[in-house]
């Protein structure tokens, strides 16, 4: 279900209190089955406050503009670059108040898609997933943003540009099975992070997360070190630890990396010169951009461009 303007939100609190009993959509279209419908909500507007919805599996991301949504206590600032999900049963905000317009492209989840592709992934042998038997509101404890990498935004596109209802419901399968088994992998991550206690872990692992929120917001700026155990609240070689510890890499590479997949992502769609696609990623000139690409690819920008 496509819908281009947010649904009255009294009707939808009332839908999701009686688990849409009705079987019918905000636009009076019969819904097949009980509980939340899948919707995508693609919707074009310079304010919005949508507040206290709880909601199911949801994908909260723009095609422009930026939003604000806050889930458990929690706001993360999105633009074009970042994504946030929240688990199904919790509540969320959304709020837009932009002087320019925003254009939302957010994707719900409906309980029986979402409960199919955790039973497909299952069934799958997937051994990122051989632990799961049935969906679990924790996956997902720690509200952050993600980066939306090349393959992340192939996915979107992919549901965009897919029409009837059986391709629809495949590309949108296909994306949350990518989304899913990304975070299954980072919360192992997470459950090898020692530390004395479970709360102090917990309490670690929101504040590296506010880093990565910043970086994901202002990966095109010089960031420092120090600015980001600052955000973190925490001293410069604690974060250092905590962090490589939990991503593998030092955060002066998560930087790097985060800038590749941008710069590759705007190289591909082939409309702005090299120096402007540095410019754009946070790197001072082509020659810089070339040498970092040919060290974490092994290719030049050039052949990333579009025929």
């Amino acid at each position: 279900m496509l819908l281009k303007e947010f649904p009255d939100i009294h009707w939808l609190k009332r839908a999701i209190q009686q688990n849409f009993s009705e079987r019918r959509s905000w636009d009076n279209k019969p819904l097949p089955n009980f509980g939340w419908p899948t919707a995508i909500l693609n919707v074009k507007t310079n304010q919005t406050e949508r507040t206290d919805i709880k909601g199911p599996f949801s994908l909260f991301l723009n095609i422009s503009g930026t939003s604000e949504v806050t889930c458990d206590h929690k706001t993360v600032q999105l633009n074009t670059d970042s994504y946030l999900f929240s688990n199904q049963g919790q509540h969320y905000d959304l709020v837009i108040d932009n002087k320019r317009s925003t254009e939302t492209f957010n994707i719900h989840f409906g309980e029986k898609l979402y409960q199919n592709t955790i039973h497909a992934l299952t069934k799958s042998n997937d051994q990122l997933l051989d632990d799961i038997s049935s969906p679990s509101p924790e996956w997902n404890k720690t509200i952050r943003s993600n980066f939306r990498d090349c393959n992340f935004n192939v996915l979107i596109k992919q549901v965009q540009n897919t029409y009837g209802n059986e391709e629809k419901e495949s590309s949108l399968f296909d994306l949350l099975s990518y989304v899913l088994v990304g975070n299954e992998k980072h919360l192992r991550q997470i459950n090898n992070l020692s530390s004395v206690r479970s709360s102090t872990k917990a309490e670690l692992i929101k504040r590296i997360y506010l880093s990565v929120d910043f970086i994901h917001a202002y990966y095109y700026r010089s960031i420092t070190l120090d600015q980001l155990a600052d955000v973190a609240m925490l001293s410069k070689f604690h974060f250092l630890r905590v962090f490589k510890s939990l991503f593998k890499v030092s955060p002066h590479q998560y930087i790097k990396h985060i800038r590749l997949q941008k710069a590759i992502e705007l190289i591909k769609q082939n409309q702005l010169p090299l120096n402007l696609v540095a410019l754009r990623v946070g790197i001072e000139n082509v020659s810089s951009l070339s040498r970092m690409m040919l060290q974490l690819t092994g290719r030049r920008p050039s052949s990333f461009m579009s025929n």
